[in-house]
């Protein structure tokens, strides 16, 4: 007779919260990481200057792409519950030294994309409270946010998700109000912006790419709750999928809005780190201009604390396989959140814009140029997870003809994008490669010192002795 396979006494990931979130609360975990309200504002008019004309159909490629990345992560996220998210993915089907090029790829992407909604979120809150931009007024700023931000993730995320979904929404509806005011109130009078109408060349569409791209970030972030969801087989995937979906069609038609809208703006209403908001002031909304920009701080806010979430988590992780110092595995016995991953994440989520504000860097070049670097960063974690998908469905013999060519597609459109980023991202291109070095190195580290070490990397939940019924007990 076959034995029953020993189950271990106690879950590799032990010490979260196992199994307390609603779906609502993980799809509210994506949503806010990817902060749709705000991407709605600042990435249309980032993308318009190199992309010109060709913006609503770089913004439409964009969606395509990344609702394809989506369903290929769907694969595994229908399969496996795991903390590290795409880190833990690649792990199955390349191996350490793909899940951790791909998984340190991950970290700076979360925290590049951190970086740039603090950026954002001051820039809004400052003019909110029409105080001048200044470089001190700045930073402030964005230090006070970056702690409260970081604060709230340590108690847990269930109530903040809830909060953050819940403030999406009314920021979402703000936005499609100032934006149809605007479009209706536009008179199509004064001199074209060059900017706006002109045909790109094979470079700005590259750039355009990159940025567009860098609007969808963290939508997957919800795999890294796979431990903490109620139904991680179920909630994770339809998190994972339908976020990019209905976010391609918000900045699709927020994109061709301000196409419409910054036709005839003045030059300096393109350049502001908020154009909405200036045509907003500019026509005179008075109060909705002031309700739209509580929105975005609120939607910047919940970006950085869903980008801090899953950045702690996908670090938990790596401290629980012990890749990286053991401490990163803590967990709080409060909160049941990995307090010390949260801790480590703030001086650079934080640290860095602060530094670069208040040395007078203006809050549209910190916030283009870290949403470039995280979106190299997210990119070359979604070409190698979607790269692994195939292999991971061969191994449990589960690969069908869809999912084999759903995935060698994805991987080449992303590659190519990627691509495009590194020959066109220039100075910015550098900041990454020096930042990613890190996965690589760790993987050859633990290579030459410890290779059995290795073998636990892509750790995820299973079932143990304590989540089961003995026979006599059923």
């Amino acid at each position: 007779m076959r034995q029953p396979a020993t189950l271990p006494a106690r879950s590799p990931v032990a010490g979260l919260r196992r199994r307390r979130l609603s779906f609502v609360e993980v799809l509210a975990q994506s949503v806010s990481a990817l902060a749709p309200s705000a991407a709605m504002v600042a990435v249309p008019a980032l993308v318009l200057v190199p992309a010109g004309a060709a913006t609503p159909w770089v913004l439409l490629a964009a969606t395509a792409l990344l609702v394809g990345v989506g369903w290929c992560l769907t694969q595994f996220a229908r399969r496996m519950a795991a903390v590290g998210g795409l880190y833990s993915y690649t792990a199955k089907g390349l191996g350490p030294g793909g899940a951790l090029v791909a998984g340190w790829a991950l970290v700076i992407g979360y925290a590049s994309v951190g970086v740039s909604a603090l950026a954002g979120a001051g820039a809004y809150l400052g003019s909110l409270l029409g105080l001048a931009p200044t470089p001190l007024s700045s930073a402030l700023l964005a230090a006070l946010l970056g702690v409260a931000a970081v604060a709230t993730t340590l108690r847990g995320i269930a109530l903040s998700a809830r909060v953050a979904l819940a403030l999406e929404v009314v920021s979402i509806a703000l936005v499609v109000a100032v934006l149809t005011a605007l479009v209706v109130l536009e008179r199509g009078t004064g001199a074209v912006n060059e900017v706006t109408t002109a045909t790109p060349g094979p470079g700005g569409l590259a750039v355009g790419a990159v940025l567009a791209v860098a609007g969808f970030m963290g939508f997957e972030s919800a795999s890294t709750l796979g431990v903490e969801a109620r139904r991680p087989l179920v909630a994770v995937p339809r998190a994972v999928l339908w976020t990019p979906v209905v976010a391609g069609v918000l900045f699709l038609a927020a994109g061709a809005a301000q196409v419409l809208l910054l036709r005839t703006a003045p030059a300096d209403v393109l350049d502001s780190a908020v154009p909405v908001g200036r045509l907003a002031d500019l026509q005179g909304l008075g109060v909705l201009s002031g309700l739209l920009d509580a929105g975005i701080v609120a939607s910047f806010f919940a970006c950085v604390t869903g980008s801090v979430n899953a950045l702690g988590r996908v670090l938990f992780s790596m401290g629980r396989e012990r890749v990286l110092p053991a401490a990163a595995g803590r967990t709080s016995r409060r909160f049941g959140t990995p307090w010390v991953a949260l801790l480590s994440v703030l001086p650079p989520v934080a640290g860095v814009p602060v530094v670069l504000l208040a040395a007078g860097v203006a809050p549209r070049t910190v916030l283009a140029g870290s949403l470039t670097v995280s979106a190299m960063g997210y990119l070359l974690a979604y070409v190698l997870a979607c790269a692994a998908m195939p292999r991971f469905l061969r191994r449990i013999d589960e690969l069908t003809p869809g999912p084999l060519v759903g995935g060698v597609l994805a991987a080449v459109l992303g590659s190519l994008v990627l691509l495009g980023a590194v020959l066109l991202g220039g100075a910015v291109v550098g900041v990454f490669v020096v930042l990613w070095l890190g996965g690589p190195l760790l993987w050859l580290f633990w290579r030459l010192r410890d290779p059995d070490r290795l073998t636990g990397v892509g750790v995820y939940d299973s079932a143990t002795t304590g989540s089961v019924l003995a026979p006599r007990d059923r």
